[in-house]
């Protein structure tokens, strides 16, 4: 079983609504659609929570929070307990960076920060957010050949063109992933979702994060977070 690393926090820098925290140590982020689970051990009564890890251009590793929520208070700790990499990331076996459309909605679009450098060059990345300030963080994936932006009202699924795509990854709320699915089966284009649930543990233990897949109930951070989009229940 994988045991948390302790690593202190090198900087955290603003971005747009949200914040990157870089930290000061040996981290294996793990592929794209992975994830961490983060603990600030000087907060006691402070669960860990699932957090998007990456690498910085000069390596150094990061996760994004939005400082606005429960989580920014991982944004003032001084040293965090990192576990990773956890659960199932995104199946990029034979998929090219030309071929792949990134559909990410707020904070979700965290999944795609390492896929330029998974797939081995730009992506095309179609992302919606609620304010223009969110949007911000589409300059941490790099490169990526076309950004595409819907601000609310507007629906991200409005800038989906699946013309030249041979697979789809999507991330975000569950209405926005499952219309994005809907979407790539009515062309015949594969589909990959990163879903969202609670998590407590992340590793299985705590059945916090059980969703519906395959038309049972199933835990996220074992069977995902990244699932076939047929999947869904």
């Amino acid at each position: 079983m994988k045991t948390p690393v302790a690593v202190g926090v090198r900087r955290v820098v603003a971005t747009g609504s949200y914040a990157v925290v870089e930290l000061d140590g040996e981290v294996d982020v793990g592929p794209p659609g992975t994830f961490g689970m983060v603990r600030d051990p000087a907060g006691a009564a402070f669960l860990p929570r699932a957090v998007g890890l990456f690498r910085r251009p000069d390596g150094t590793p990061a996760f994004l929070i939005d400082p606005a929520y429960g989580v920014g208070a991982l944004a003032r700790a001084a040293t965090l307990e990192v576990l990773t990499p956890l659960g199932r990331g995104f199946d990029l076996d034979g998929a090219t960076a030309a071929a792949t459309l990134a559909v990410g909605g707020g904070i979700g679009t965290t999944v795609f920060f390492g896929l330029p450098a998974a797939l081995g060059g730009p992506v095309r990345v179609a992302a919606g957010f609620r304010e223009a300030s969110q949007a911000a963080m589409l300059d941490l994936i790099e490169p990526s050949a076309r950004r595409d932006v819907a601000l609310a009202p507007q629906v991200v699924t409005d800038l989906v063109d699946l013309g030249g795509v041979e697979r789809v990854l999507a991330s975000g709320p569950g209405p926005m992933v499952r219309a994005v699915a809907a979407l790539a089966a009515a062309a015949g284009v594969p589909c990959q979702v990163a879903l969202e649930a609670p998590m407590a543990c992340g590793f299985g233990a705590c059945y916090g994060c059980a969703v519906q897949l395959d038309g049972t109930w199933k835990r996220l951070c074992i069977e995902g977070p990244v699932v076939a989009a047929e999947r869904l229940g």
